[in-house]
């Protein structure tokens, strides 16, 4: 390998360029800072780049064996080096490859003759990007506490599994591990002794497991293990036997003494149960409440019997399909109060539903029910025209007009007739486009479906403002803020929680700001719960913020006194967590 240092500290970049004389410079120019290594030609390049997984490649589209932007694209192909920040350098004129370049993936450009200063600032720029992409990737995909990977990535391996499974012909297991009793730990002995608990248990679990398992904390105490490629049933019953042995031994904590604890333990089975990953899990909940409440300290496998949860699916089925004639529905509204002003400056528009059988039903439970269904539409279409009503002539203590948001989901974007019918609501309330604000989730945009596209991008040109919400629950959610024309980003109420104490927290939170601020992009952080949160928040520059702490949300009549009564950085936050939006 062909190199100008052994520093093995430093950031490995890959210099690509035909001639002598110009890696000489380049390598003048970046070796005091940067672990360098450089090619002549794109085969040699692509090896060294799988062998030393460089942080940049800086190339230069004229190669002896081949045109850099075909190398471009070949190094975009390969999944070990897609993402790994590409700078094209280009001849002075080149517009047009400048314009290709980017368009199939490179990162950058730097036209020559090269200049040392703007060499330095353009990788150090690049670079900062990354390393800011992976502070947010590792908050996305693993959890901060037991270094697990989280529900999502959880999930996701469990849905590969099943897949990879039925063509082979095998069984996948899902093993939901639940900690008895912990509140009583983190209640009696502190939160503290409760997280030292938390971790050597993570440690045992996956000590326990096979090497070909993934282990994941999918809640505060509550572990989510997928067991690929079992032969029989039996496989997972001797592997959660094993489990619980291990986490029945005593645990010695920091400020002395030992902690016991017990776990329930609920299993499902792929395909025996169900071949849909989500459906999986559910089954594995119901089969850990089954554990629970039959004494706890014990395992349970699905079973046909358990599954009073479907029951429940199907009354709320049938009851939602008379909701909106029998007037079940209702619309809440939690402000957004301006972190610069102090000022309501608009409000989130959320559904509840309150059902004379089934009691108050959480969105969480009957909006995907709805998504399922196509009931969406016309619910969706509920919140929009009730909101939109309340809102038209709605103003601030300021006198200025509301903004609305409202949620988007992907069944209402995808019909034909959405535009129209939302343009049309707006016309007969005097509502001005500009005033309402999209949010759209991950969900909509991973389908990547053109009408999809096309109709956002219509929506953005029409005036109406788009947010992605629920920001870092997802790990693609960053080249969307690239593809799409969003005017704003909800900070997810995760890196909100506990951004005054935990240091990755705060970073995490600045990292986020800072990305949408560079990218011009408001930052709409949602679940402040608390004063010190909301002063952080402000401290980091973020834009707007809503949560239990500035208010709950409210009815109608209700806000409309909030507007003039309340001043929003003294409103006092009641007990209890908040519940569920959508």
């Amino acid at each position: 390998m062909q190199t100008n240092s052994e520093a093995m500290d430093k950031d490995t970049l890959l210099l690509v360029d035909a001639s002598p004389n110009s890696i000489r410079i380049l390598n003048a120019i970046l070796g005091e800072e940067y672990r360098v290594i450089f090619s002549t030609t794109a085969k040699r390049a692509k090896e060294l780049a799988k062998q030393e997984s460089p942080k940049l490649i800086l190339m230069d589209v004229e190669l002896p064996d081949m045109d850099g932007y075909e190398f471009c694209q070949q190094l975009r192909s390969d999944t070990d080096l897609s993402n790994t920040p590409i700078i094209l350098i280009t001849e002075p004129q080149e517009d047009e490859g400048k314009e290709l370049g980017l368009r199939i993936g490179c990162s950058d450009y730097i036209s020559k003759p090269v200049s040392p200063a703007e060499v330095k600032l353009r990788i150090y720029n690049q670079l900062r990007i990354r390393r800011n992409e992976e502070l947010i990737m590792q908050r996305a995909l693993y959890d901060g506490l037991t270094k697990l990977a989280n529900r999502n990535l959880t999930l996701d391996r469990l849905r590969y599994a099943i897949a990879h499974d039925l063509r082979r012909g095998l069984l996948t297991g899902l093993m939901l591990v639940d900690i008895d009793n912990f509140k009583t730990v983190n209640d009696t002995l502190s939160h503290d002794v409760g997280d030292q608990v938390l971790v050597e248990l993570s440690k045992r679990i996956v000590k326990t497991v096979r090497e070909i398992d993934t282990v994941g904390r999918v809640s505060g105490d509550e572990f989510l293990i997928v067991l690929p490629g079992l032969h029989q049933t039996e496989n997972a019953c001797q592997i959660a036997s094993k489990l619980r042995k291990a986490i029945n031994k005593p645990i010695s904590i920091n400020m002395g003494g030992e902690v016991h604890v017990t776990a329930s333990i609920g299993i499902s089975v792929s395909p025996l149960d169900s071949d849909d990953f989500k459906r999986l899990f559910a089954h594995a909940d119901v089969a850990k409440n089954q554990a629970k409440d039959g004494g706890k300290d014990s395992y349970r496998m699905f079973t046909t019997e358990m599954n009073d949860n479907i029951h429940r699916r199907m009354r709320i089925e049938y009851h939602l399909v008379k909701a909106i004639s029998k007037n079940e529905f209702s619309v809440l509204y939690q402000p957004f109060v301006d972190l610069k002003t102090d000022e309501v400056v608009g409000a989130e528009a959320l559904i509840r539903w309150n059902n004379s059988e089934l009691g108050p039903v959480s969105p969480a439970e009957f909006i995907p029910i709805a998504e399922q269904t196509n009931l969406i539409y016309e619910i969706g279409g509920f919140v929009l025209r009730t909101a939109l009503r309340d809102f038209a002539k709605l103003r601030n203590a300021q006198g200025q007009l509301l903004n609305l948001a409202v949620n988007i989901s992907p069944q209402q974007i995808r019909q034909p007739n959405f535009l129209k019918d939302m343009t049309t609501m707006m016309e007969n309330d005097g509502f001005d486009i500009n005033r309402i604000e999209l949010e759209v989730t991950e969900g909509l945009l991973l389908s990547n479906q053109p009408q999809v596209k096309e109709m956002i991008e219509k929506l953005s040109n029409m005036g109406a403002m788009l947010s992605m919400d629920d920001f870092g629950t997802g790990y693609s959610s960053l080249s969307y803020l690239l593809q799409f024309p969003f005017d704003t980003l909800k900070i997810d109420r995760e890196f909100v929680d506990g951004i005054t104490d935990v240091q990755l927290n705060e970073t995490l939170a600045t990292a986020v700001i800072s990305m949408a601020q560079g990218l011009k992009i408001k930052t709409v952080a949602e679940g402040v719960e608390t004063a010190e949160q909301l002063e952080m928040l402000r401290s980091k520059g973020c834009d707007l913020a809503q949560g239990y702490y500035l208010s709950r949300p409210l009815d109608i009549e209700t806000f409309k006194t909030f507007l003039v009564d309340e001043d929003p950085s003294g409103v006092t936050i009641e007990s209890g967590t908040q519940d569920e939006t959508a």
